[in-house]
């Protein structure tokens, strides 16, 4: 079911459409392929694996630290056999798999048998908190994948599997994926980076990555970071959405102006505090974001008499609202 959001009298109704917004409609179509079984698709692979799931609960549970819950709620909960709510005893069969990949790989040249690193990766590394991937979803103590490619393809091999037991939103899986295929921005800036500190360019390929985590909420964050979705269908779901959001909520954000109609994008409240030199006032906002260089400024400068002064040395006048 759609679910429906309260209406007020003369409003339309808003639909958010999340029977097609949710994971498994956005996911590719077509034929699945995993662990040499082929699917119609993932509604069936899904199943199938559910099935097999619930026959081997009764030895998973006397595994120690096994989950408290009913089979269902754990089966219900599993998305086999990539994840599950329990120890995943399809992990294996994958490894299995990859290490195959691995003697393919050696052979057409893109990877080196026994390799041993002996120098650690000890450099400082820059990379700001502002990427889409980073920013499609907080979590706390989450780190920009760019930062972890960088230990990746210094300790690393295309086709060696990389484990991370507290996965938090997967950005260890984002970033083992994307060391197959950088943005062109990322790829140049982590090789002027090793060049820098006098390492060898890093061999790019794909990394495998087994991601857990206790919380549920991780999985799902996780899962959607790291799976493939029809990007097609997915504009077209967020363009839905936005599109009854503007028909709901439009008159709220339009302003009359001189020029006609304008609309809101945002709303800035800032400071008004008094320069300890001249007395004039100061915008706190204003005087501490510079736009030419997208940085933030230690100090206010006031535009009148020049002088420099901590904010926290200034005191408020009022409280001023800025519509942009």
């Amino acid at each position: 079911m759609a679910k429906k959001h309260k209406s007020y009298p003369g409003e339309p109704t808003l639909d958010m459409g999340f029977d097609e917004m949710d994971a498994d409609s956005l996911r590719e179509t077509g034929p699945v392929t995993v662990l040499g079984m082929t699917f119609s698709n993932d509604e069936e692979r899904r199943a199938y694996f559910r099935e097999q799931l619930r026959t081997k609960l009764p030895e998973l549970r006397n595994i120690e630290g096994f989950p408290i819950g009913s089979d269902d709620d754990i089966i219900n909960l599993s998305d086999p056999p990539y994840y599950t709510a329990c120890p995943n005893p399809w992990l294996n069969d994958f490894i299995d798999e990859w290490e195959q990949e691995k003697l393919q790989l050696e052979t057409e040249g893109k990877r080196q048998r026994n390799v041993v690193v002996t120098e650690p990766y000890a450099f400082p590394i820059e990379v700001g908190k502002n990427s889409a991937i980073y920013n499609a979803h907080t979590y706390h103590t989450k780190v920009p994948h760019e930062i972890i490619m960088r230990y990746i393809l210094h300790y690393t091999q295309p086709g060696d599997i990389i484990v991370d037991n507290f996965a938090g939103t997967g950005m260890c899986g984002v970033a083992a994926s994307q060391c197959e295929k950088p943005s062109l921005e990322v790829k140049e800036k982590i090789e002027s980076d090793f060049s820098e500190n006098g390492i060898p360019n890093p061999k790019w390929g794909k990394r495998h990555a087994i991601n857990g985590d206790l919380s549920p909420l991780c999985f799902h964050i996780d899962s959607n970071y790291n799976d493939t979705v029809d990007a097609n269908k997915l504009q077209r779901a967020v363009d839905k959405i936005i599109n009854e959001l503007k028909l709901k909520f439009d008159k709220y954000y339009t302003i009359k102006s001189v020029y006609g109609k304008a609309h809101i994008n945002y709303f800035v409240w800032s400071e008004i505090v008094g320069c300890n030199t001249c007395g004039r006032e100061l915008n706190v906002h204003d005087l501490s974001y510079n736009y030419e260089t997208n940085s933030l400024c230690k100090e206010l400068t006031c535009p009148y008499c020049g002088a420099k002064q901590e904010r926290k040395n200034a005191q408020t006048s009022l409280v001023s609202l800025k519509i942009c």
